[in-house]
């Protein structure tokens, strides 16, 4: 018998309120499947979906992260200058930027774990195949490409994630899978001293390099994302995506097989389940996903797959997500490239008890003096390029940050909402840049530039979580990355900003970041609970 003759997705809302006497003609919504399915807790598969996608999240992180540790031990060996080296540093999101809108069109009209599996095996090529780099411009090119298909994962792993547990606990259990980019941090770090520590050479035969610690620091970073493409080979699509195609049979064999996993004692008869609410406009949206074909066609597929998000249903919360994202990439990642060079500035001042500004407008006048001597002196300098240990341990400091405040949001989520704390966590990062200003001690500036960083860096996870929830099915994946989108371009303008005004203005520069965590802190309680 043809299951899809079996399995139906109604075309309207019946009463779900009160219990009918034959339970398989009920009609459920999908979260009241995923009730049925999960029972009382998650099963085998949710949680290996779980574990899969917090290792995806760690690859991400290590992909577009790790660079920076990686690059001052290149520097020698591909003759790198200060120029060469911002470029690497951000190269591979300028990938992100420009690859987004196409991803996040493939990940709701193609499936989330296909292209999942095949975005990640191509960026471990590219970061593997960057490892080998002879020169500068090798180097650049794979890590845009690393950029450009990291860019899929990086958005589309929060929708695959959240399509297997209901609406109230997707951001929940997002935030919670989002402990591993705590965890990414605190591995890139010690991993790279670890790795970096050795001093050894190994020359290849016909080859135009040598091998060095830090090409091998390469297929470390990238062995989470390889672990990653490979789990989630054995596991399900989203059957919610199923859905949302028109594709019922595929969707309930998976449903399922959910359910015979997390019932060790049932049957295939004692899945009742044969009727699930569609969202608005399913049917529609199906039957125009399968006649698109031809490269004119996808494009016209792209544009119809992004204009439902500027609709009127959709069109504010879409807008809004786009704008906190900017905001939270400019605090916490534009700067956040700037934290390890700002705190070892901080904390190697000759002058005690001063605020951060004059801490830094006396090594600023210290460097340029030196570098003057140096210069009126003809003295030429032996490239180094050892690592200093204090990199490595600013980023476990914020990792470990990460970790922690992921985990107490998670538990506090639970209690209070998600507006609550998000709303808490911009404010206090708000006021957090702004005191450290008025701090004279060093320490205490420190913590409060880590709070100041962390507390808007972890609204990310939260905020796409609550994206999954906000959208219908078909474009969610597309909100997702072009919401992301507009994150990593907020981290470059946000990284560039420092750069040009720190040094002239340094109160200025941190009022303006710490008011843009105030602003989206408003912005985000306007949106839905």
């Amino acid at each position: 018998m043809d299951p899809a003759s079996i399995y139906t997705v109604d075309a309207c809302k019946p009463d779900v309120t009160s219990v009918p006497m034959d339970s398989k003609a009920k009609s459920y919504t999908f979260d009241e499947v995923i009730d049925v399915v999960n029972g009382k807790g998650f099963g085998r598969t949710t949680v290996h979906v779980f574990i899969a996608s917090s290792i995806v999240m760690m690859a991400v992180l290590n992909e577009t992260m790790g660079i920076a540790i990686v690059i001052p031990a290149a520097q020698c060996d591909l003759n790198l200058s200060s120029t060469d080296k911002g470029i690497l540093t951000g190269v591979s999101f300028a990938g992100i930027i420009v690859s987004s809108h196409f991803w996040g069109y493939i990940a709701d009209t193609k499936g989330r774990r296909s292209t999942l599996i095949v975005s990640l095996l191509l960026t471990a090529t590219c970061a593997l195949v960057s490892g080998f780099s002879i020169n500068f411009t090798m180097m650049a090119v794979m890590r845009f490409l690393v950029g450009v298909f990291v860019s899929a994962p990086s958005a589309t792993i929060f929708a695959y994630l959240g399509e297997f547990f209901k609406t109230t606990k997707r951001t929940i259990v997002i935030t919670y899978a989002s402990v591993a980019v705590g965890l990414s941090g605190v591995f890139t770090a010690t991993t790279g001293w670890y790795v970096l520590s050795f001093d050894w050479e190994l020359p290849l035969p016909g080859v135009a390099f040598t091998l060095r610690p830090w090409r091998f620091l390469f297929i470390v970073y990238t062995l989470p994302t390889l672990i990653g493409a490979c789990w989630l080979i054995f596991l399900p699509e989203s059957p919610k995506f199923y859905l949302s195609r028109d594709r019922k049979s595929e969707a309930f064999a998976i449903l399922q097989r959910l359910y015979l996993e997390n019932h060790p004692n049932a049957t295939v008869d004692d899945f009742y389940i044969q009727h699930i609410v569609p969202e608005a406009g399913q049917k529609i949206r199906s039957k125009d996903a399968r006649s698109a074909a031809g490269c004119w066609h996808v494009a016209r597929s792209m544009w119809n797959q992004t204009v439902p998000l500027f609709h009127k249903s959709n069109v504010a919360n879409f807008t809004i997500c786009c704008v906190v994202q900017f905001g939270l990439f400019v605090v916490s990642a534009g700067m956040g490239l700037w934290f390890p060079d700002i705190v070892n500035r901080i904390t190697t001042s000759n002058t005690t008890d001063t605020t951060v500004c004059d801490a830094l407008s006396t090594t600023l006048i210290y460097s340029n003096a030196t570098e003057d001597r140096l210069e009126s002196t003809s003295i030429s300098l032996i490239c180094n390029d050892n690592v200093n240990e204090r990199v490595f341990i600013y980023a476990m400091t914020l990792g470990g940050l990460y970790t922690v405040l992921y985990l107490a949001m998670s538990a506090l989520m639970q209690m209070l909402g998600r507006k609550c704390v998000v709303g808490f966590n911009l404010f206090f990062s708000g006021f957090s840049g702004i005191v450290l200003q008025f701090v004279s001690n060093p320490y205490v500036t420190v913590a409060l530039f880590c709070f100041f960083l962390v507390f808007a860096g972890t609204s990310i996870s939260i905020l796409n979580g609550a994206t999954v929830s906000f959208f219908p099915t078909n474009v969610r994946a597309m909100a997702v990355c072009l919401s992301l989108m507009m994150g990593r371009l907020g981290s470059v303008f946000g990284s560039n900003l420092v750069g040009l005004i720190m040094e002239q203005n340094c109160t200025l520069t941190f009022f303006i970041f710490a008011s843009g965590s105030i602003v989206c802190a408003v912005l985000t309680l306007i949106l839905p609970s």
